[in-house]
């Protein structure tokens, strides 16, 4: 008698410790914010170089234990610098340099497939689409234009969760994104701006 209560002990144990580990291991949603570095891939003409002048905030929610959903904001900001040339002119020819900047806002739909999401390193890979707001503006000598414009945008990306612990809902992530926003600036020559992005943030997983 004494042998058959130390079984049921120990398997109510066994069987608490299982359905504590199961109900750790998944989410139900996640947060995240991050910086955002960024290389122009498009339009190398007007802006070159790459920006470390960006920022993400994203939201997920489980569709089911492998897919997720959310929204992203993302902001990312350029600018170039160009040595003073001869550019011609309708009534000539003008010597100057220029400064061109460019800031593009998007707001996008994303959903993602996490590969192992109970485990502490979740490697995924998703796509979203959205709408992109970009300013566009251009100083040379004493003068300057500016262009603002709404456009479509795409994304797909992959990327990784690495979790600070089993215990912890705090984690850390990675995603290397392909972005193309159909923008299109006739006074810039401006068709498109297509950019490699790489975001290192924060993730909070709501169990």
């Amino acid at each position: 008698m004494k042998c058959f209560q130390l079984k049921s002990i120990i398997l109510a144990i066994v069987i608490s410790l299982c359905s504590f580990g199961v109900k750790a291991q998944y989410f139900d949603k996640y947060y995240g914010v991050a910086a955002v570095g960024s290389m122009p891939l498009s339009n190398r003409e007007f802006i070159n170089r790459p920006s470390v002048r960006g920022i993400k905030l994203l939201y997920r929610e489980l569709l089911n234990e492998k897919l997720s959903a959310g929204f992203d904001f993302t902001y990312s900001g350029y600018n170039d610098y160009t040595e003073p040339r001869v550019y011609p002119t309708g009534n000539g020819a003008v010597f100057t340099d220029y400064f061109g900047y460019v800031d593009q806002y998007a707001i996008t739909m994303s959903g993602e497939y996490l590969f192992t999401p109970d485990k502490k390193i979740i490697p995924y890979a998703g796509f979203g689409g959205g709408a992109s707001y970009s300013s566009l503006r251009l100083y040379y000598n004493v003068y300057q234009n500016s262009e603002r414009k709404w456009s479509g945008i795409i994304r797909p990306y992959g990327g990784a969760i690495f979790r600070f612990g089993n215990k912890t809902s705090w984690g850390a992530f990675t995603t290397l994104s392909l972005d193309h926003s159909f923008v299109k600036a006739p006074d810039f020559d401006y068709k498109g701006l297509s950019s490699l992005n790489l975001q290192v943030g924060l993730v909070y997983l709501n169990w």
